[in-house]
């Protein structure tokens, strides 16, 4: 007697396929995700090395002017330099915080790929436990019934 065909064997593919097709759709969110990590790691780098290069470099002009001999010319070089870098320190930190509200976007669809894959994985796995019960309850009717046929066997020889 051979196998019966599983009646749900066309469901069972569709939710092994949609699966994997989640799957790929996470590996790709999950890209964009790290991408964004190391898009705002490296603003946050710009910004920390833009900070240091400023700060540097007033405390060398405030000194250099505390030392006396400051024209007019110096001091207004300094205050234009001094808003030329908290304009820029500005810029930096908005280019950051836009990378940090993007990195949390991708994070958050990530997290729900994460659990439509859970889902969808269940979904698959149920129904291919489903199918390897019909099989085997298949095989046990299918040794019951040689058994059977067997024992008639037997029975009929014996009389």
């Amino acid at each position: 007697m051979s196998r019966p065909p599983y009646p749900l064997e066309a469901l069972r593919k569709l939710r092994d396929e949609r699966a994997e097709a989640q799957a790929l759709s996470l590996a790709a969110q999950i890209a964009r995700s790290n991408e964004a990590e190391a898009k705002l790691r490296e603003r946050e780098r710009a910004r920390k090395e833009h900070d240091t290069r400023s700060g540097e470099t007033l405390r060398a002009e405030r000194e250099r002017l505390a030392e006396g001999g400051a024209k007019g010319a110096d001091l207004l070089r300094l205050t234009e330099f001094e808003a030329a870098a908290r304009a820029q320190a500005a810029v930096l930190e908005q280019s950051e915080a836009g990378a940090r509200q993007r990195l949390g976007e991708e994070r958050a669809q990530e997290q729900k790929l994460r659990e439509n894959l859970a889902r969808l994985e269940a979904e698959a796995k149920l129904v291919r436990h489903h199918e390897a019960s019909f099989h085997e309850r298949h095989a046990e009717l299918q040794q019951k019934a040689e058994e059977e046929a067997a024992l008639e066997q037997w029975s009929a020889r014996r009389h």
